[in-house]
């Protein structure tokens, strides 16, 4: 990334050297830094976006899920009053969850250091200072260099003072960039929590930091492959982890949680940062360049962080169909319980790379028995034009039946072959199912199987309004439908003169019927209301 090649850059070019962990004598009480640049282990534990339902599948834009994260960090400390500093944190630290247990005196303060390097951050450090420009022209391939002041900040268009007078950044139409000679003091290329400590004898300590961070998710990715006689379907499933934070955390224990423990909501003020918004004047027709890391590999998708920056999704960060298609693979992550909710941990140490997606396969079971039905929800006294019905596969979350296990809420895509080739039916999403649970998911829509609800008189009997109402399922395909209509009624309406005798579900009544292949069925009934 641009962040950290810059900061490559100016530690090479200017020497400047990351704090040292040095050991003054025991009677100087000065106080000390001290710099962990990384843990030697983490763990890190997924909670779910507690506002998201499993039809939604996770928006990459903003996670609203958080992880529970735990690092071990062996440092050495000097004798003395110290700023322990733990670089490479979480960006979205929550700082008020942070627990540091292993120094020898405890923690006085704790703090999370926001100023992050960035573009906009390093060109906000130097305004009213002086940098070098550097120049290069596109035709001929000469660079030159000159002294230049920055007069304004990187909220919008950067003005430059030379010696030849004022001008904007990157508006004279030739490849120039600012030259920074250090790092601002106060700066730092990685996220930062520091602690504050009084330490009596120098000791070198294994020091474990636990904290939350939002900005992560997890779902559950199902993929059923439909039989050709379409009466049982093989299961497989995945654990779809995302990170959204600036931070990788490699080789980790990784965990995932299912349910919904209670949480707050965090106050957390960002970290600042960000990249620069340059503007030529008049009307921008010299130079509409932006610093942007615009890196794109083949056609995958990629995750747009915020205005300025966009980060590329490498093949092993694919998204959508593509990751829910991928091969079973020999790993399978293990269902454990915590306390009423779920846990599923992957059982080998990976590597939950920032901005980016990990799946591991969770189970595999085959032929669960299903039914495939049509359904829809109307209003007893509507009209509705000739519609198409939502269609369902209902299956029995039962050992008898092939599965009996947890299921996380997440999304399922279901296949069947056709031709010799494995087509997709739909896609739908479930929420979180117990053992013994029935389970529905709702696939798409049928262009073969629709429903047509209409009056056919009304009248005003007694005080009561009587309103005959005809609802007409057609069938176009070559097999029976089985189709399920839920009626949405008043609670002073009564039915009457059922053409078939209704069932209640969901506190709805339902019609139950079986529709034959190239047919159709007509059900009619009164709605009464005083």
């Amino acid at each position: 990334m641009i962040l950290r090649a810059l900061s490559a850059f100016i530690l090479l070019t200017t020497g400047v050297q990351a704090s040292a962990q040095t050991e003054p004598a025991a009677s100087e009480w000065a106080r000390q830094t001290v710099t962990s640049d990384g843990p030697s282990s983490v763990s890190v534990t997924v909670y779910r976006d507690p506002g998201r339902t499993g039809d939604r599948g996770m928006n990459l834009r903003y996670l609203g899920g958080y992880a529970l994260i735990t690092e071990q960090r062996t440092v050495t400390l000097p004798a003395g009053e110290i700023d322990l500093r733990f670089e490479g944190v979480a960006g979205g630290i929550i700082p008020q969850s942070a627990i540091v247990t292993g120094l020898p005196d405890g923690v006085i303060e704790k703090n999370r250091d926001a100023a992050l390097l960035s573009p906009s951050a390093l060109l906000n450090g130097y305004l009213g200072r002086g940098v070098t420009i550097r120049r290069t022209s596109a035709v001929t391939g000469e660079t030159k260099e000159f002294d230049a002041q920055i007069r304004t900040d990187a909220s919008g268009g950067v003005v430059l003072q030379t010696a030849d007078g004022f001008e904007a950044l990157q508006c004279t139409g030739l490849n120039e960039t600012i030259v920074y000679p250090a790092i601002p003091e106060g700066l730092s290329a990685k996220p930062t929590l520091s602690v504050k400590s009084r330490v009596a004898k120098a000791t070198r300590a294994t020091v474990t930091l636990s904290y939350l961070a939002t900005g992560f998710d997890w779902q559950a990715n199902y993929v059923a492959d439909v039989s050709a006689d379409g009466q049982t379907m093989n299961l497989f499933s995945w654990v779809t982890l995302a990170n959204g934070d600036e931070t990788s955390f490699a080789n980790a224990q990784t965990q995932t949680v299912a349910g919904q423990p209670n949480k707050g909501r965090d106050n957390i003020a960002p970290a600042t940062g960000g990249g620069i918004a340059l503007r030529c004047w008049p009307q921008a027709t010299t130079s509409d360049i932006q610093i942007r890391n615009r890196a794109v590999l083949g056609d995958l998708s990629s995750w747009r962080t915020d205005e300025q920056d966009i980060i590329t999704v490498t093949a092993s960060r694919m998204s959508g169909a593509a990751m829910e298609m991928a091969a079973p693979v020999s790993v399978q992550a293990k269902q454990e319980e915590l306390g009423d909710l779920k846990l599923y941990r992957i059982p080998v140490p990976v590597t939950v790379a920032s901005q980016s997606q990990k799946q591991v396969a969770m189970f595999e079971k085959t032929a669960i028995p299903f039914v495939q039905f049509y359904e829809a929800e109307i209003r007893a006294d509507g009209y509705q034009d000739p519609s198409p019905l939502l269609t369902t596969l209902r299956f029995q979350n039962k050992k008898k039946d092939g599965l009996g296990l947890a299921l996380p809420a997440g999304k399922m895509v279901a296949f069947k072959q056709a031709g010799g080739e494995r087509l997709l039916l739909g896609e739908g999403g479930l929420d979180d199912k117990a053992i013994g649970e029935e389970v529905e998911v709702t696939i798409g829509t049928s262009p073969l199987v629709r429903y047509q609800l209409a009056s056919t008189g009304k009248a005003d009997t007694k005080g009561q309004s009587v309103n005959n109402m005809r609802l007409v399922i057609t069938n176009a395909s070559r097999i029976a439908a089985q189709v399920e209509i839920k009626i949405d009624r008043r609670d002073d309406d009564k039915l009457r003169k059922l053409s078939q005798k209704l069932g209640r579900k969901d506190g709805k009544d339902f019609w139950k019927v079986t529709v034959p292949a190239n047919s159709e069925r007509v059900l009619t009934y009164q709605v009464v209301r005083r």
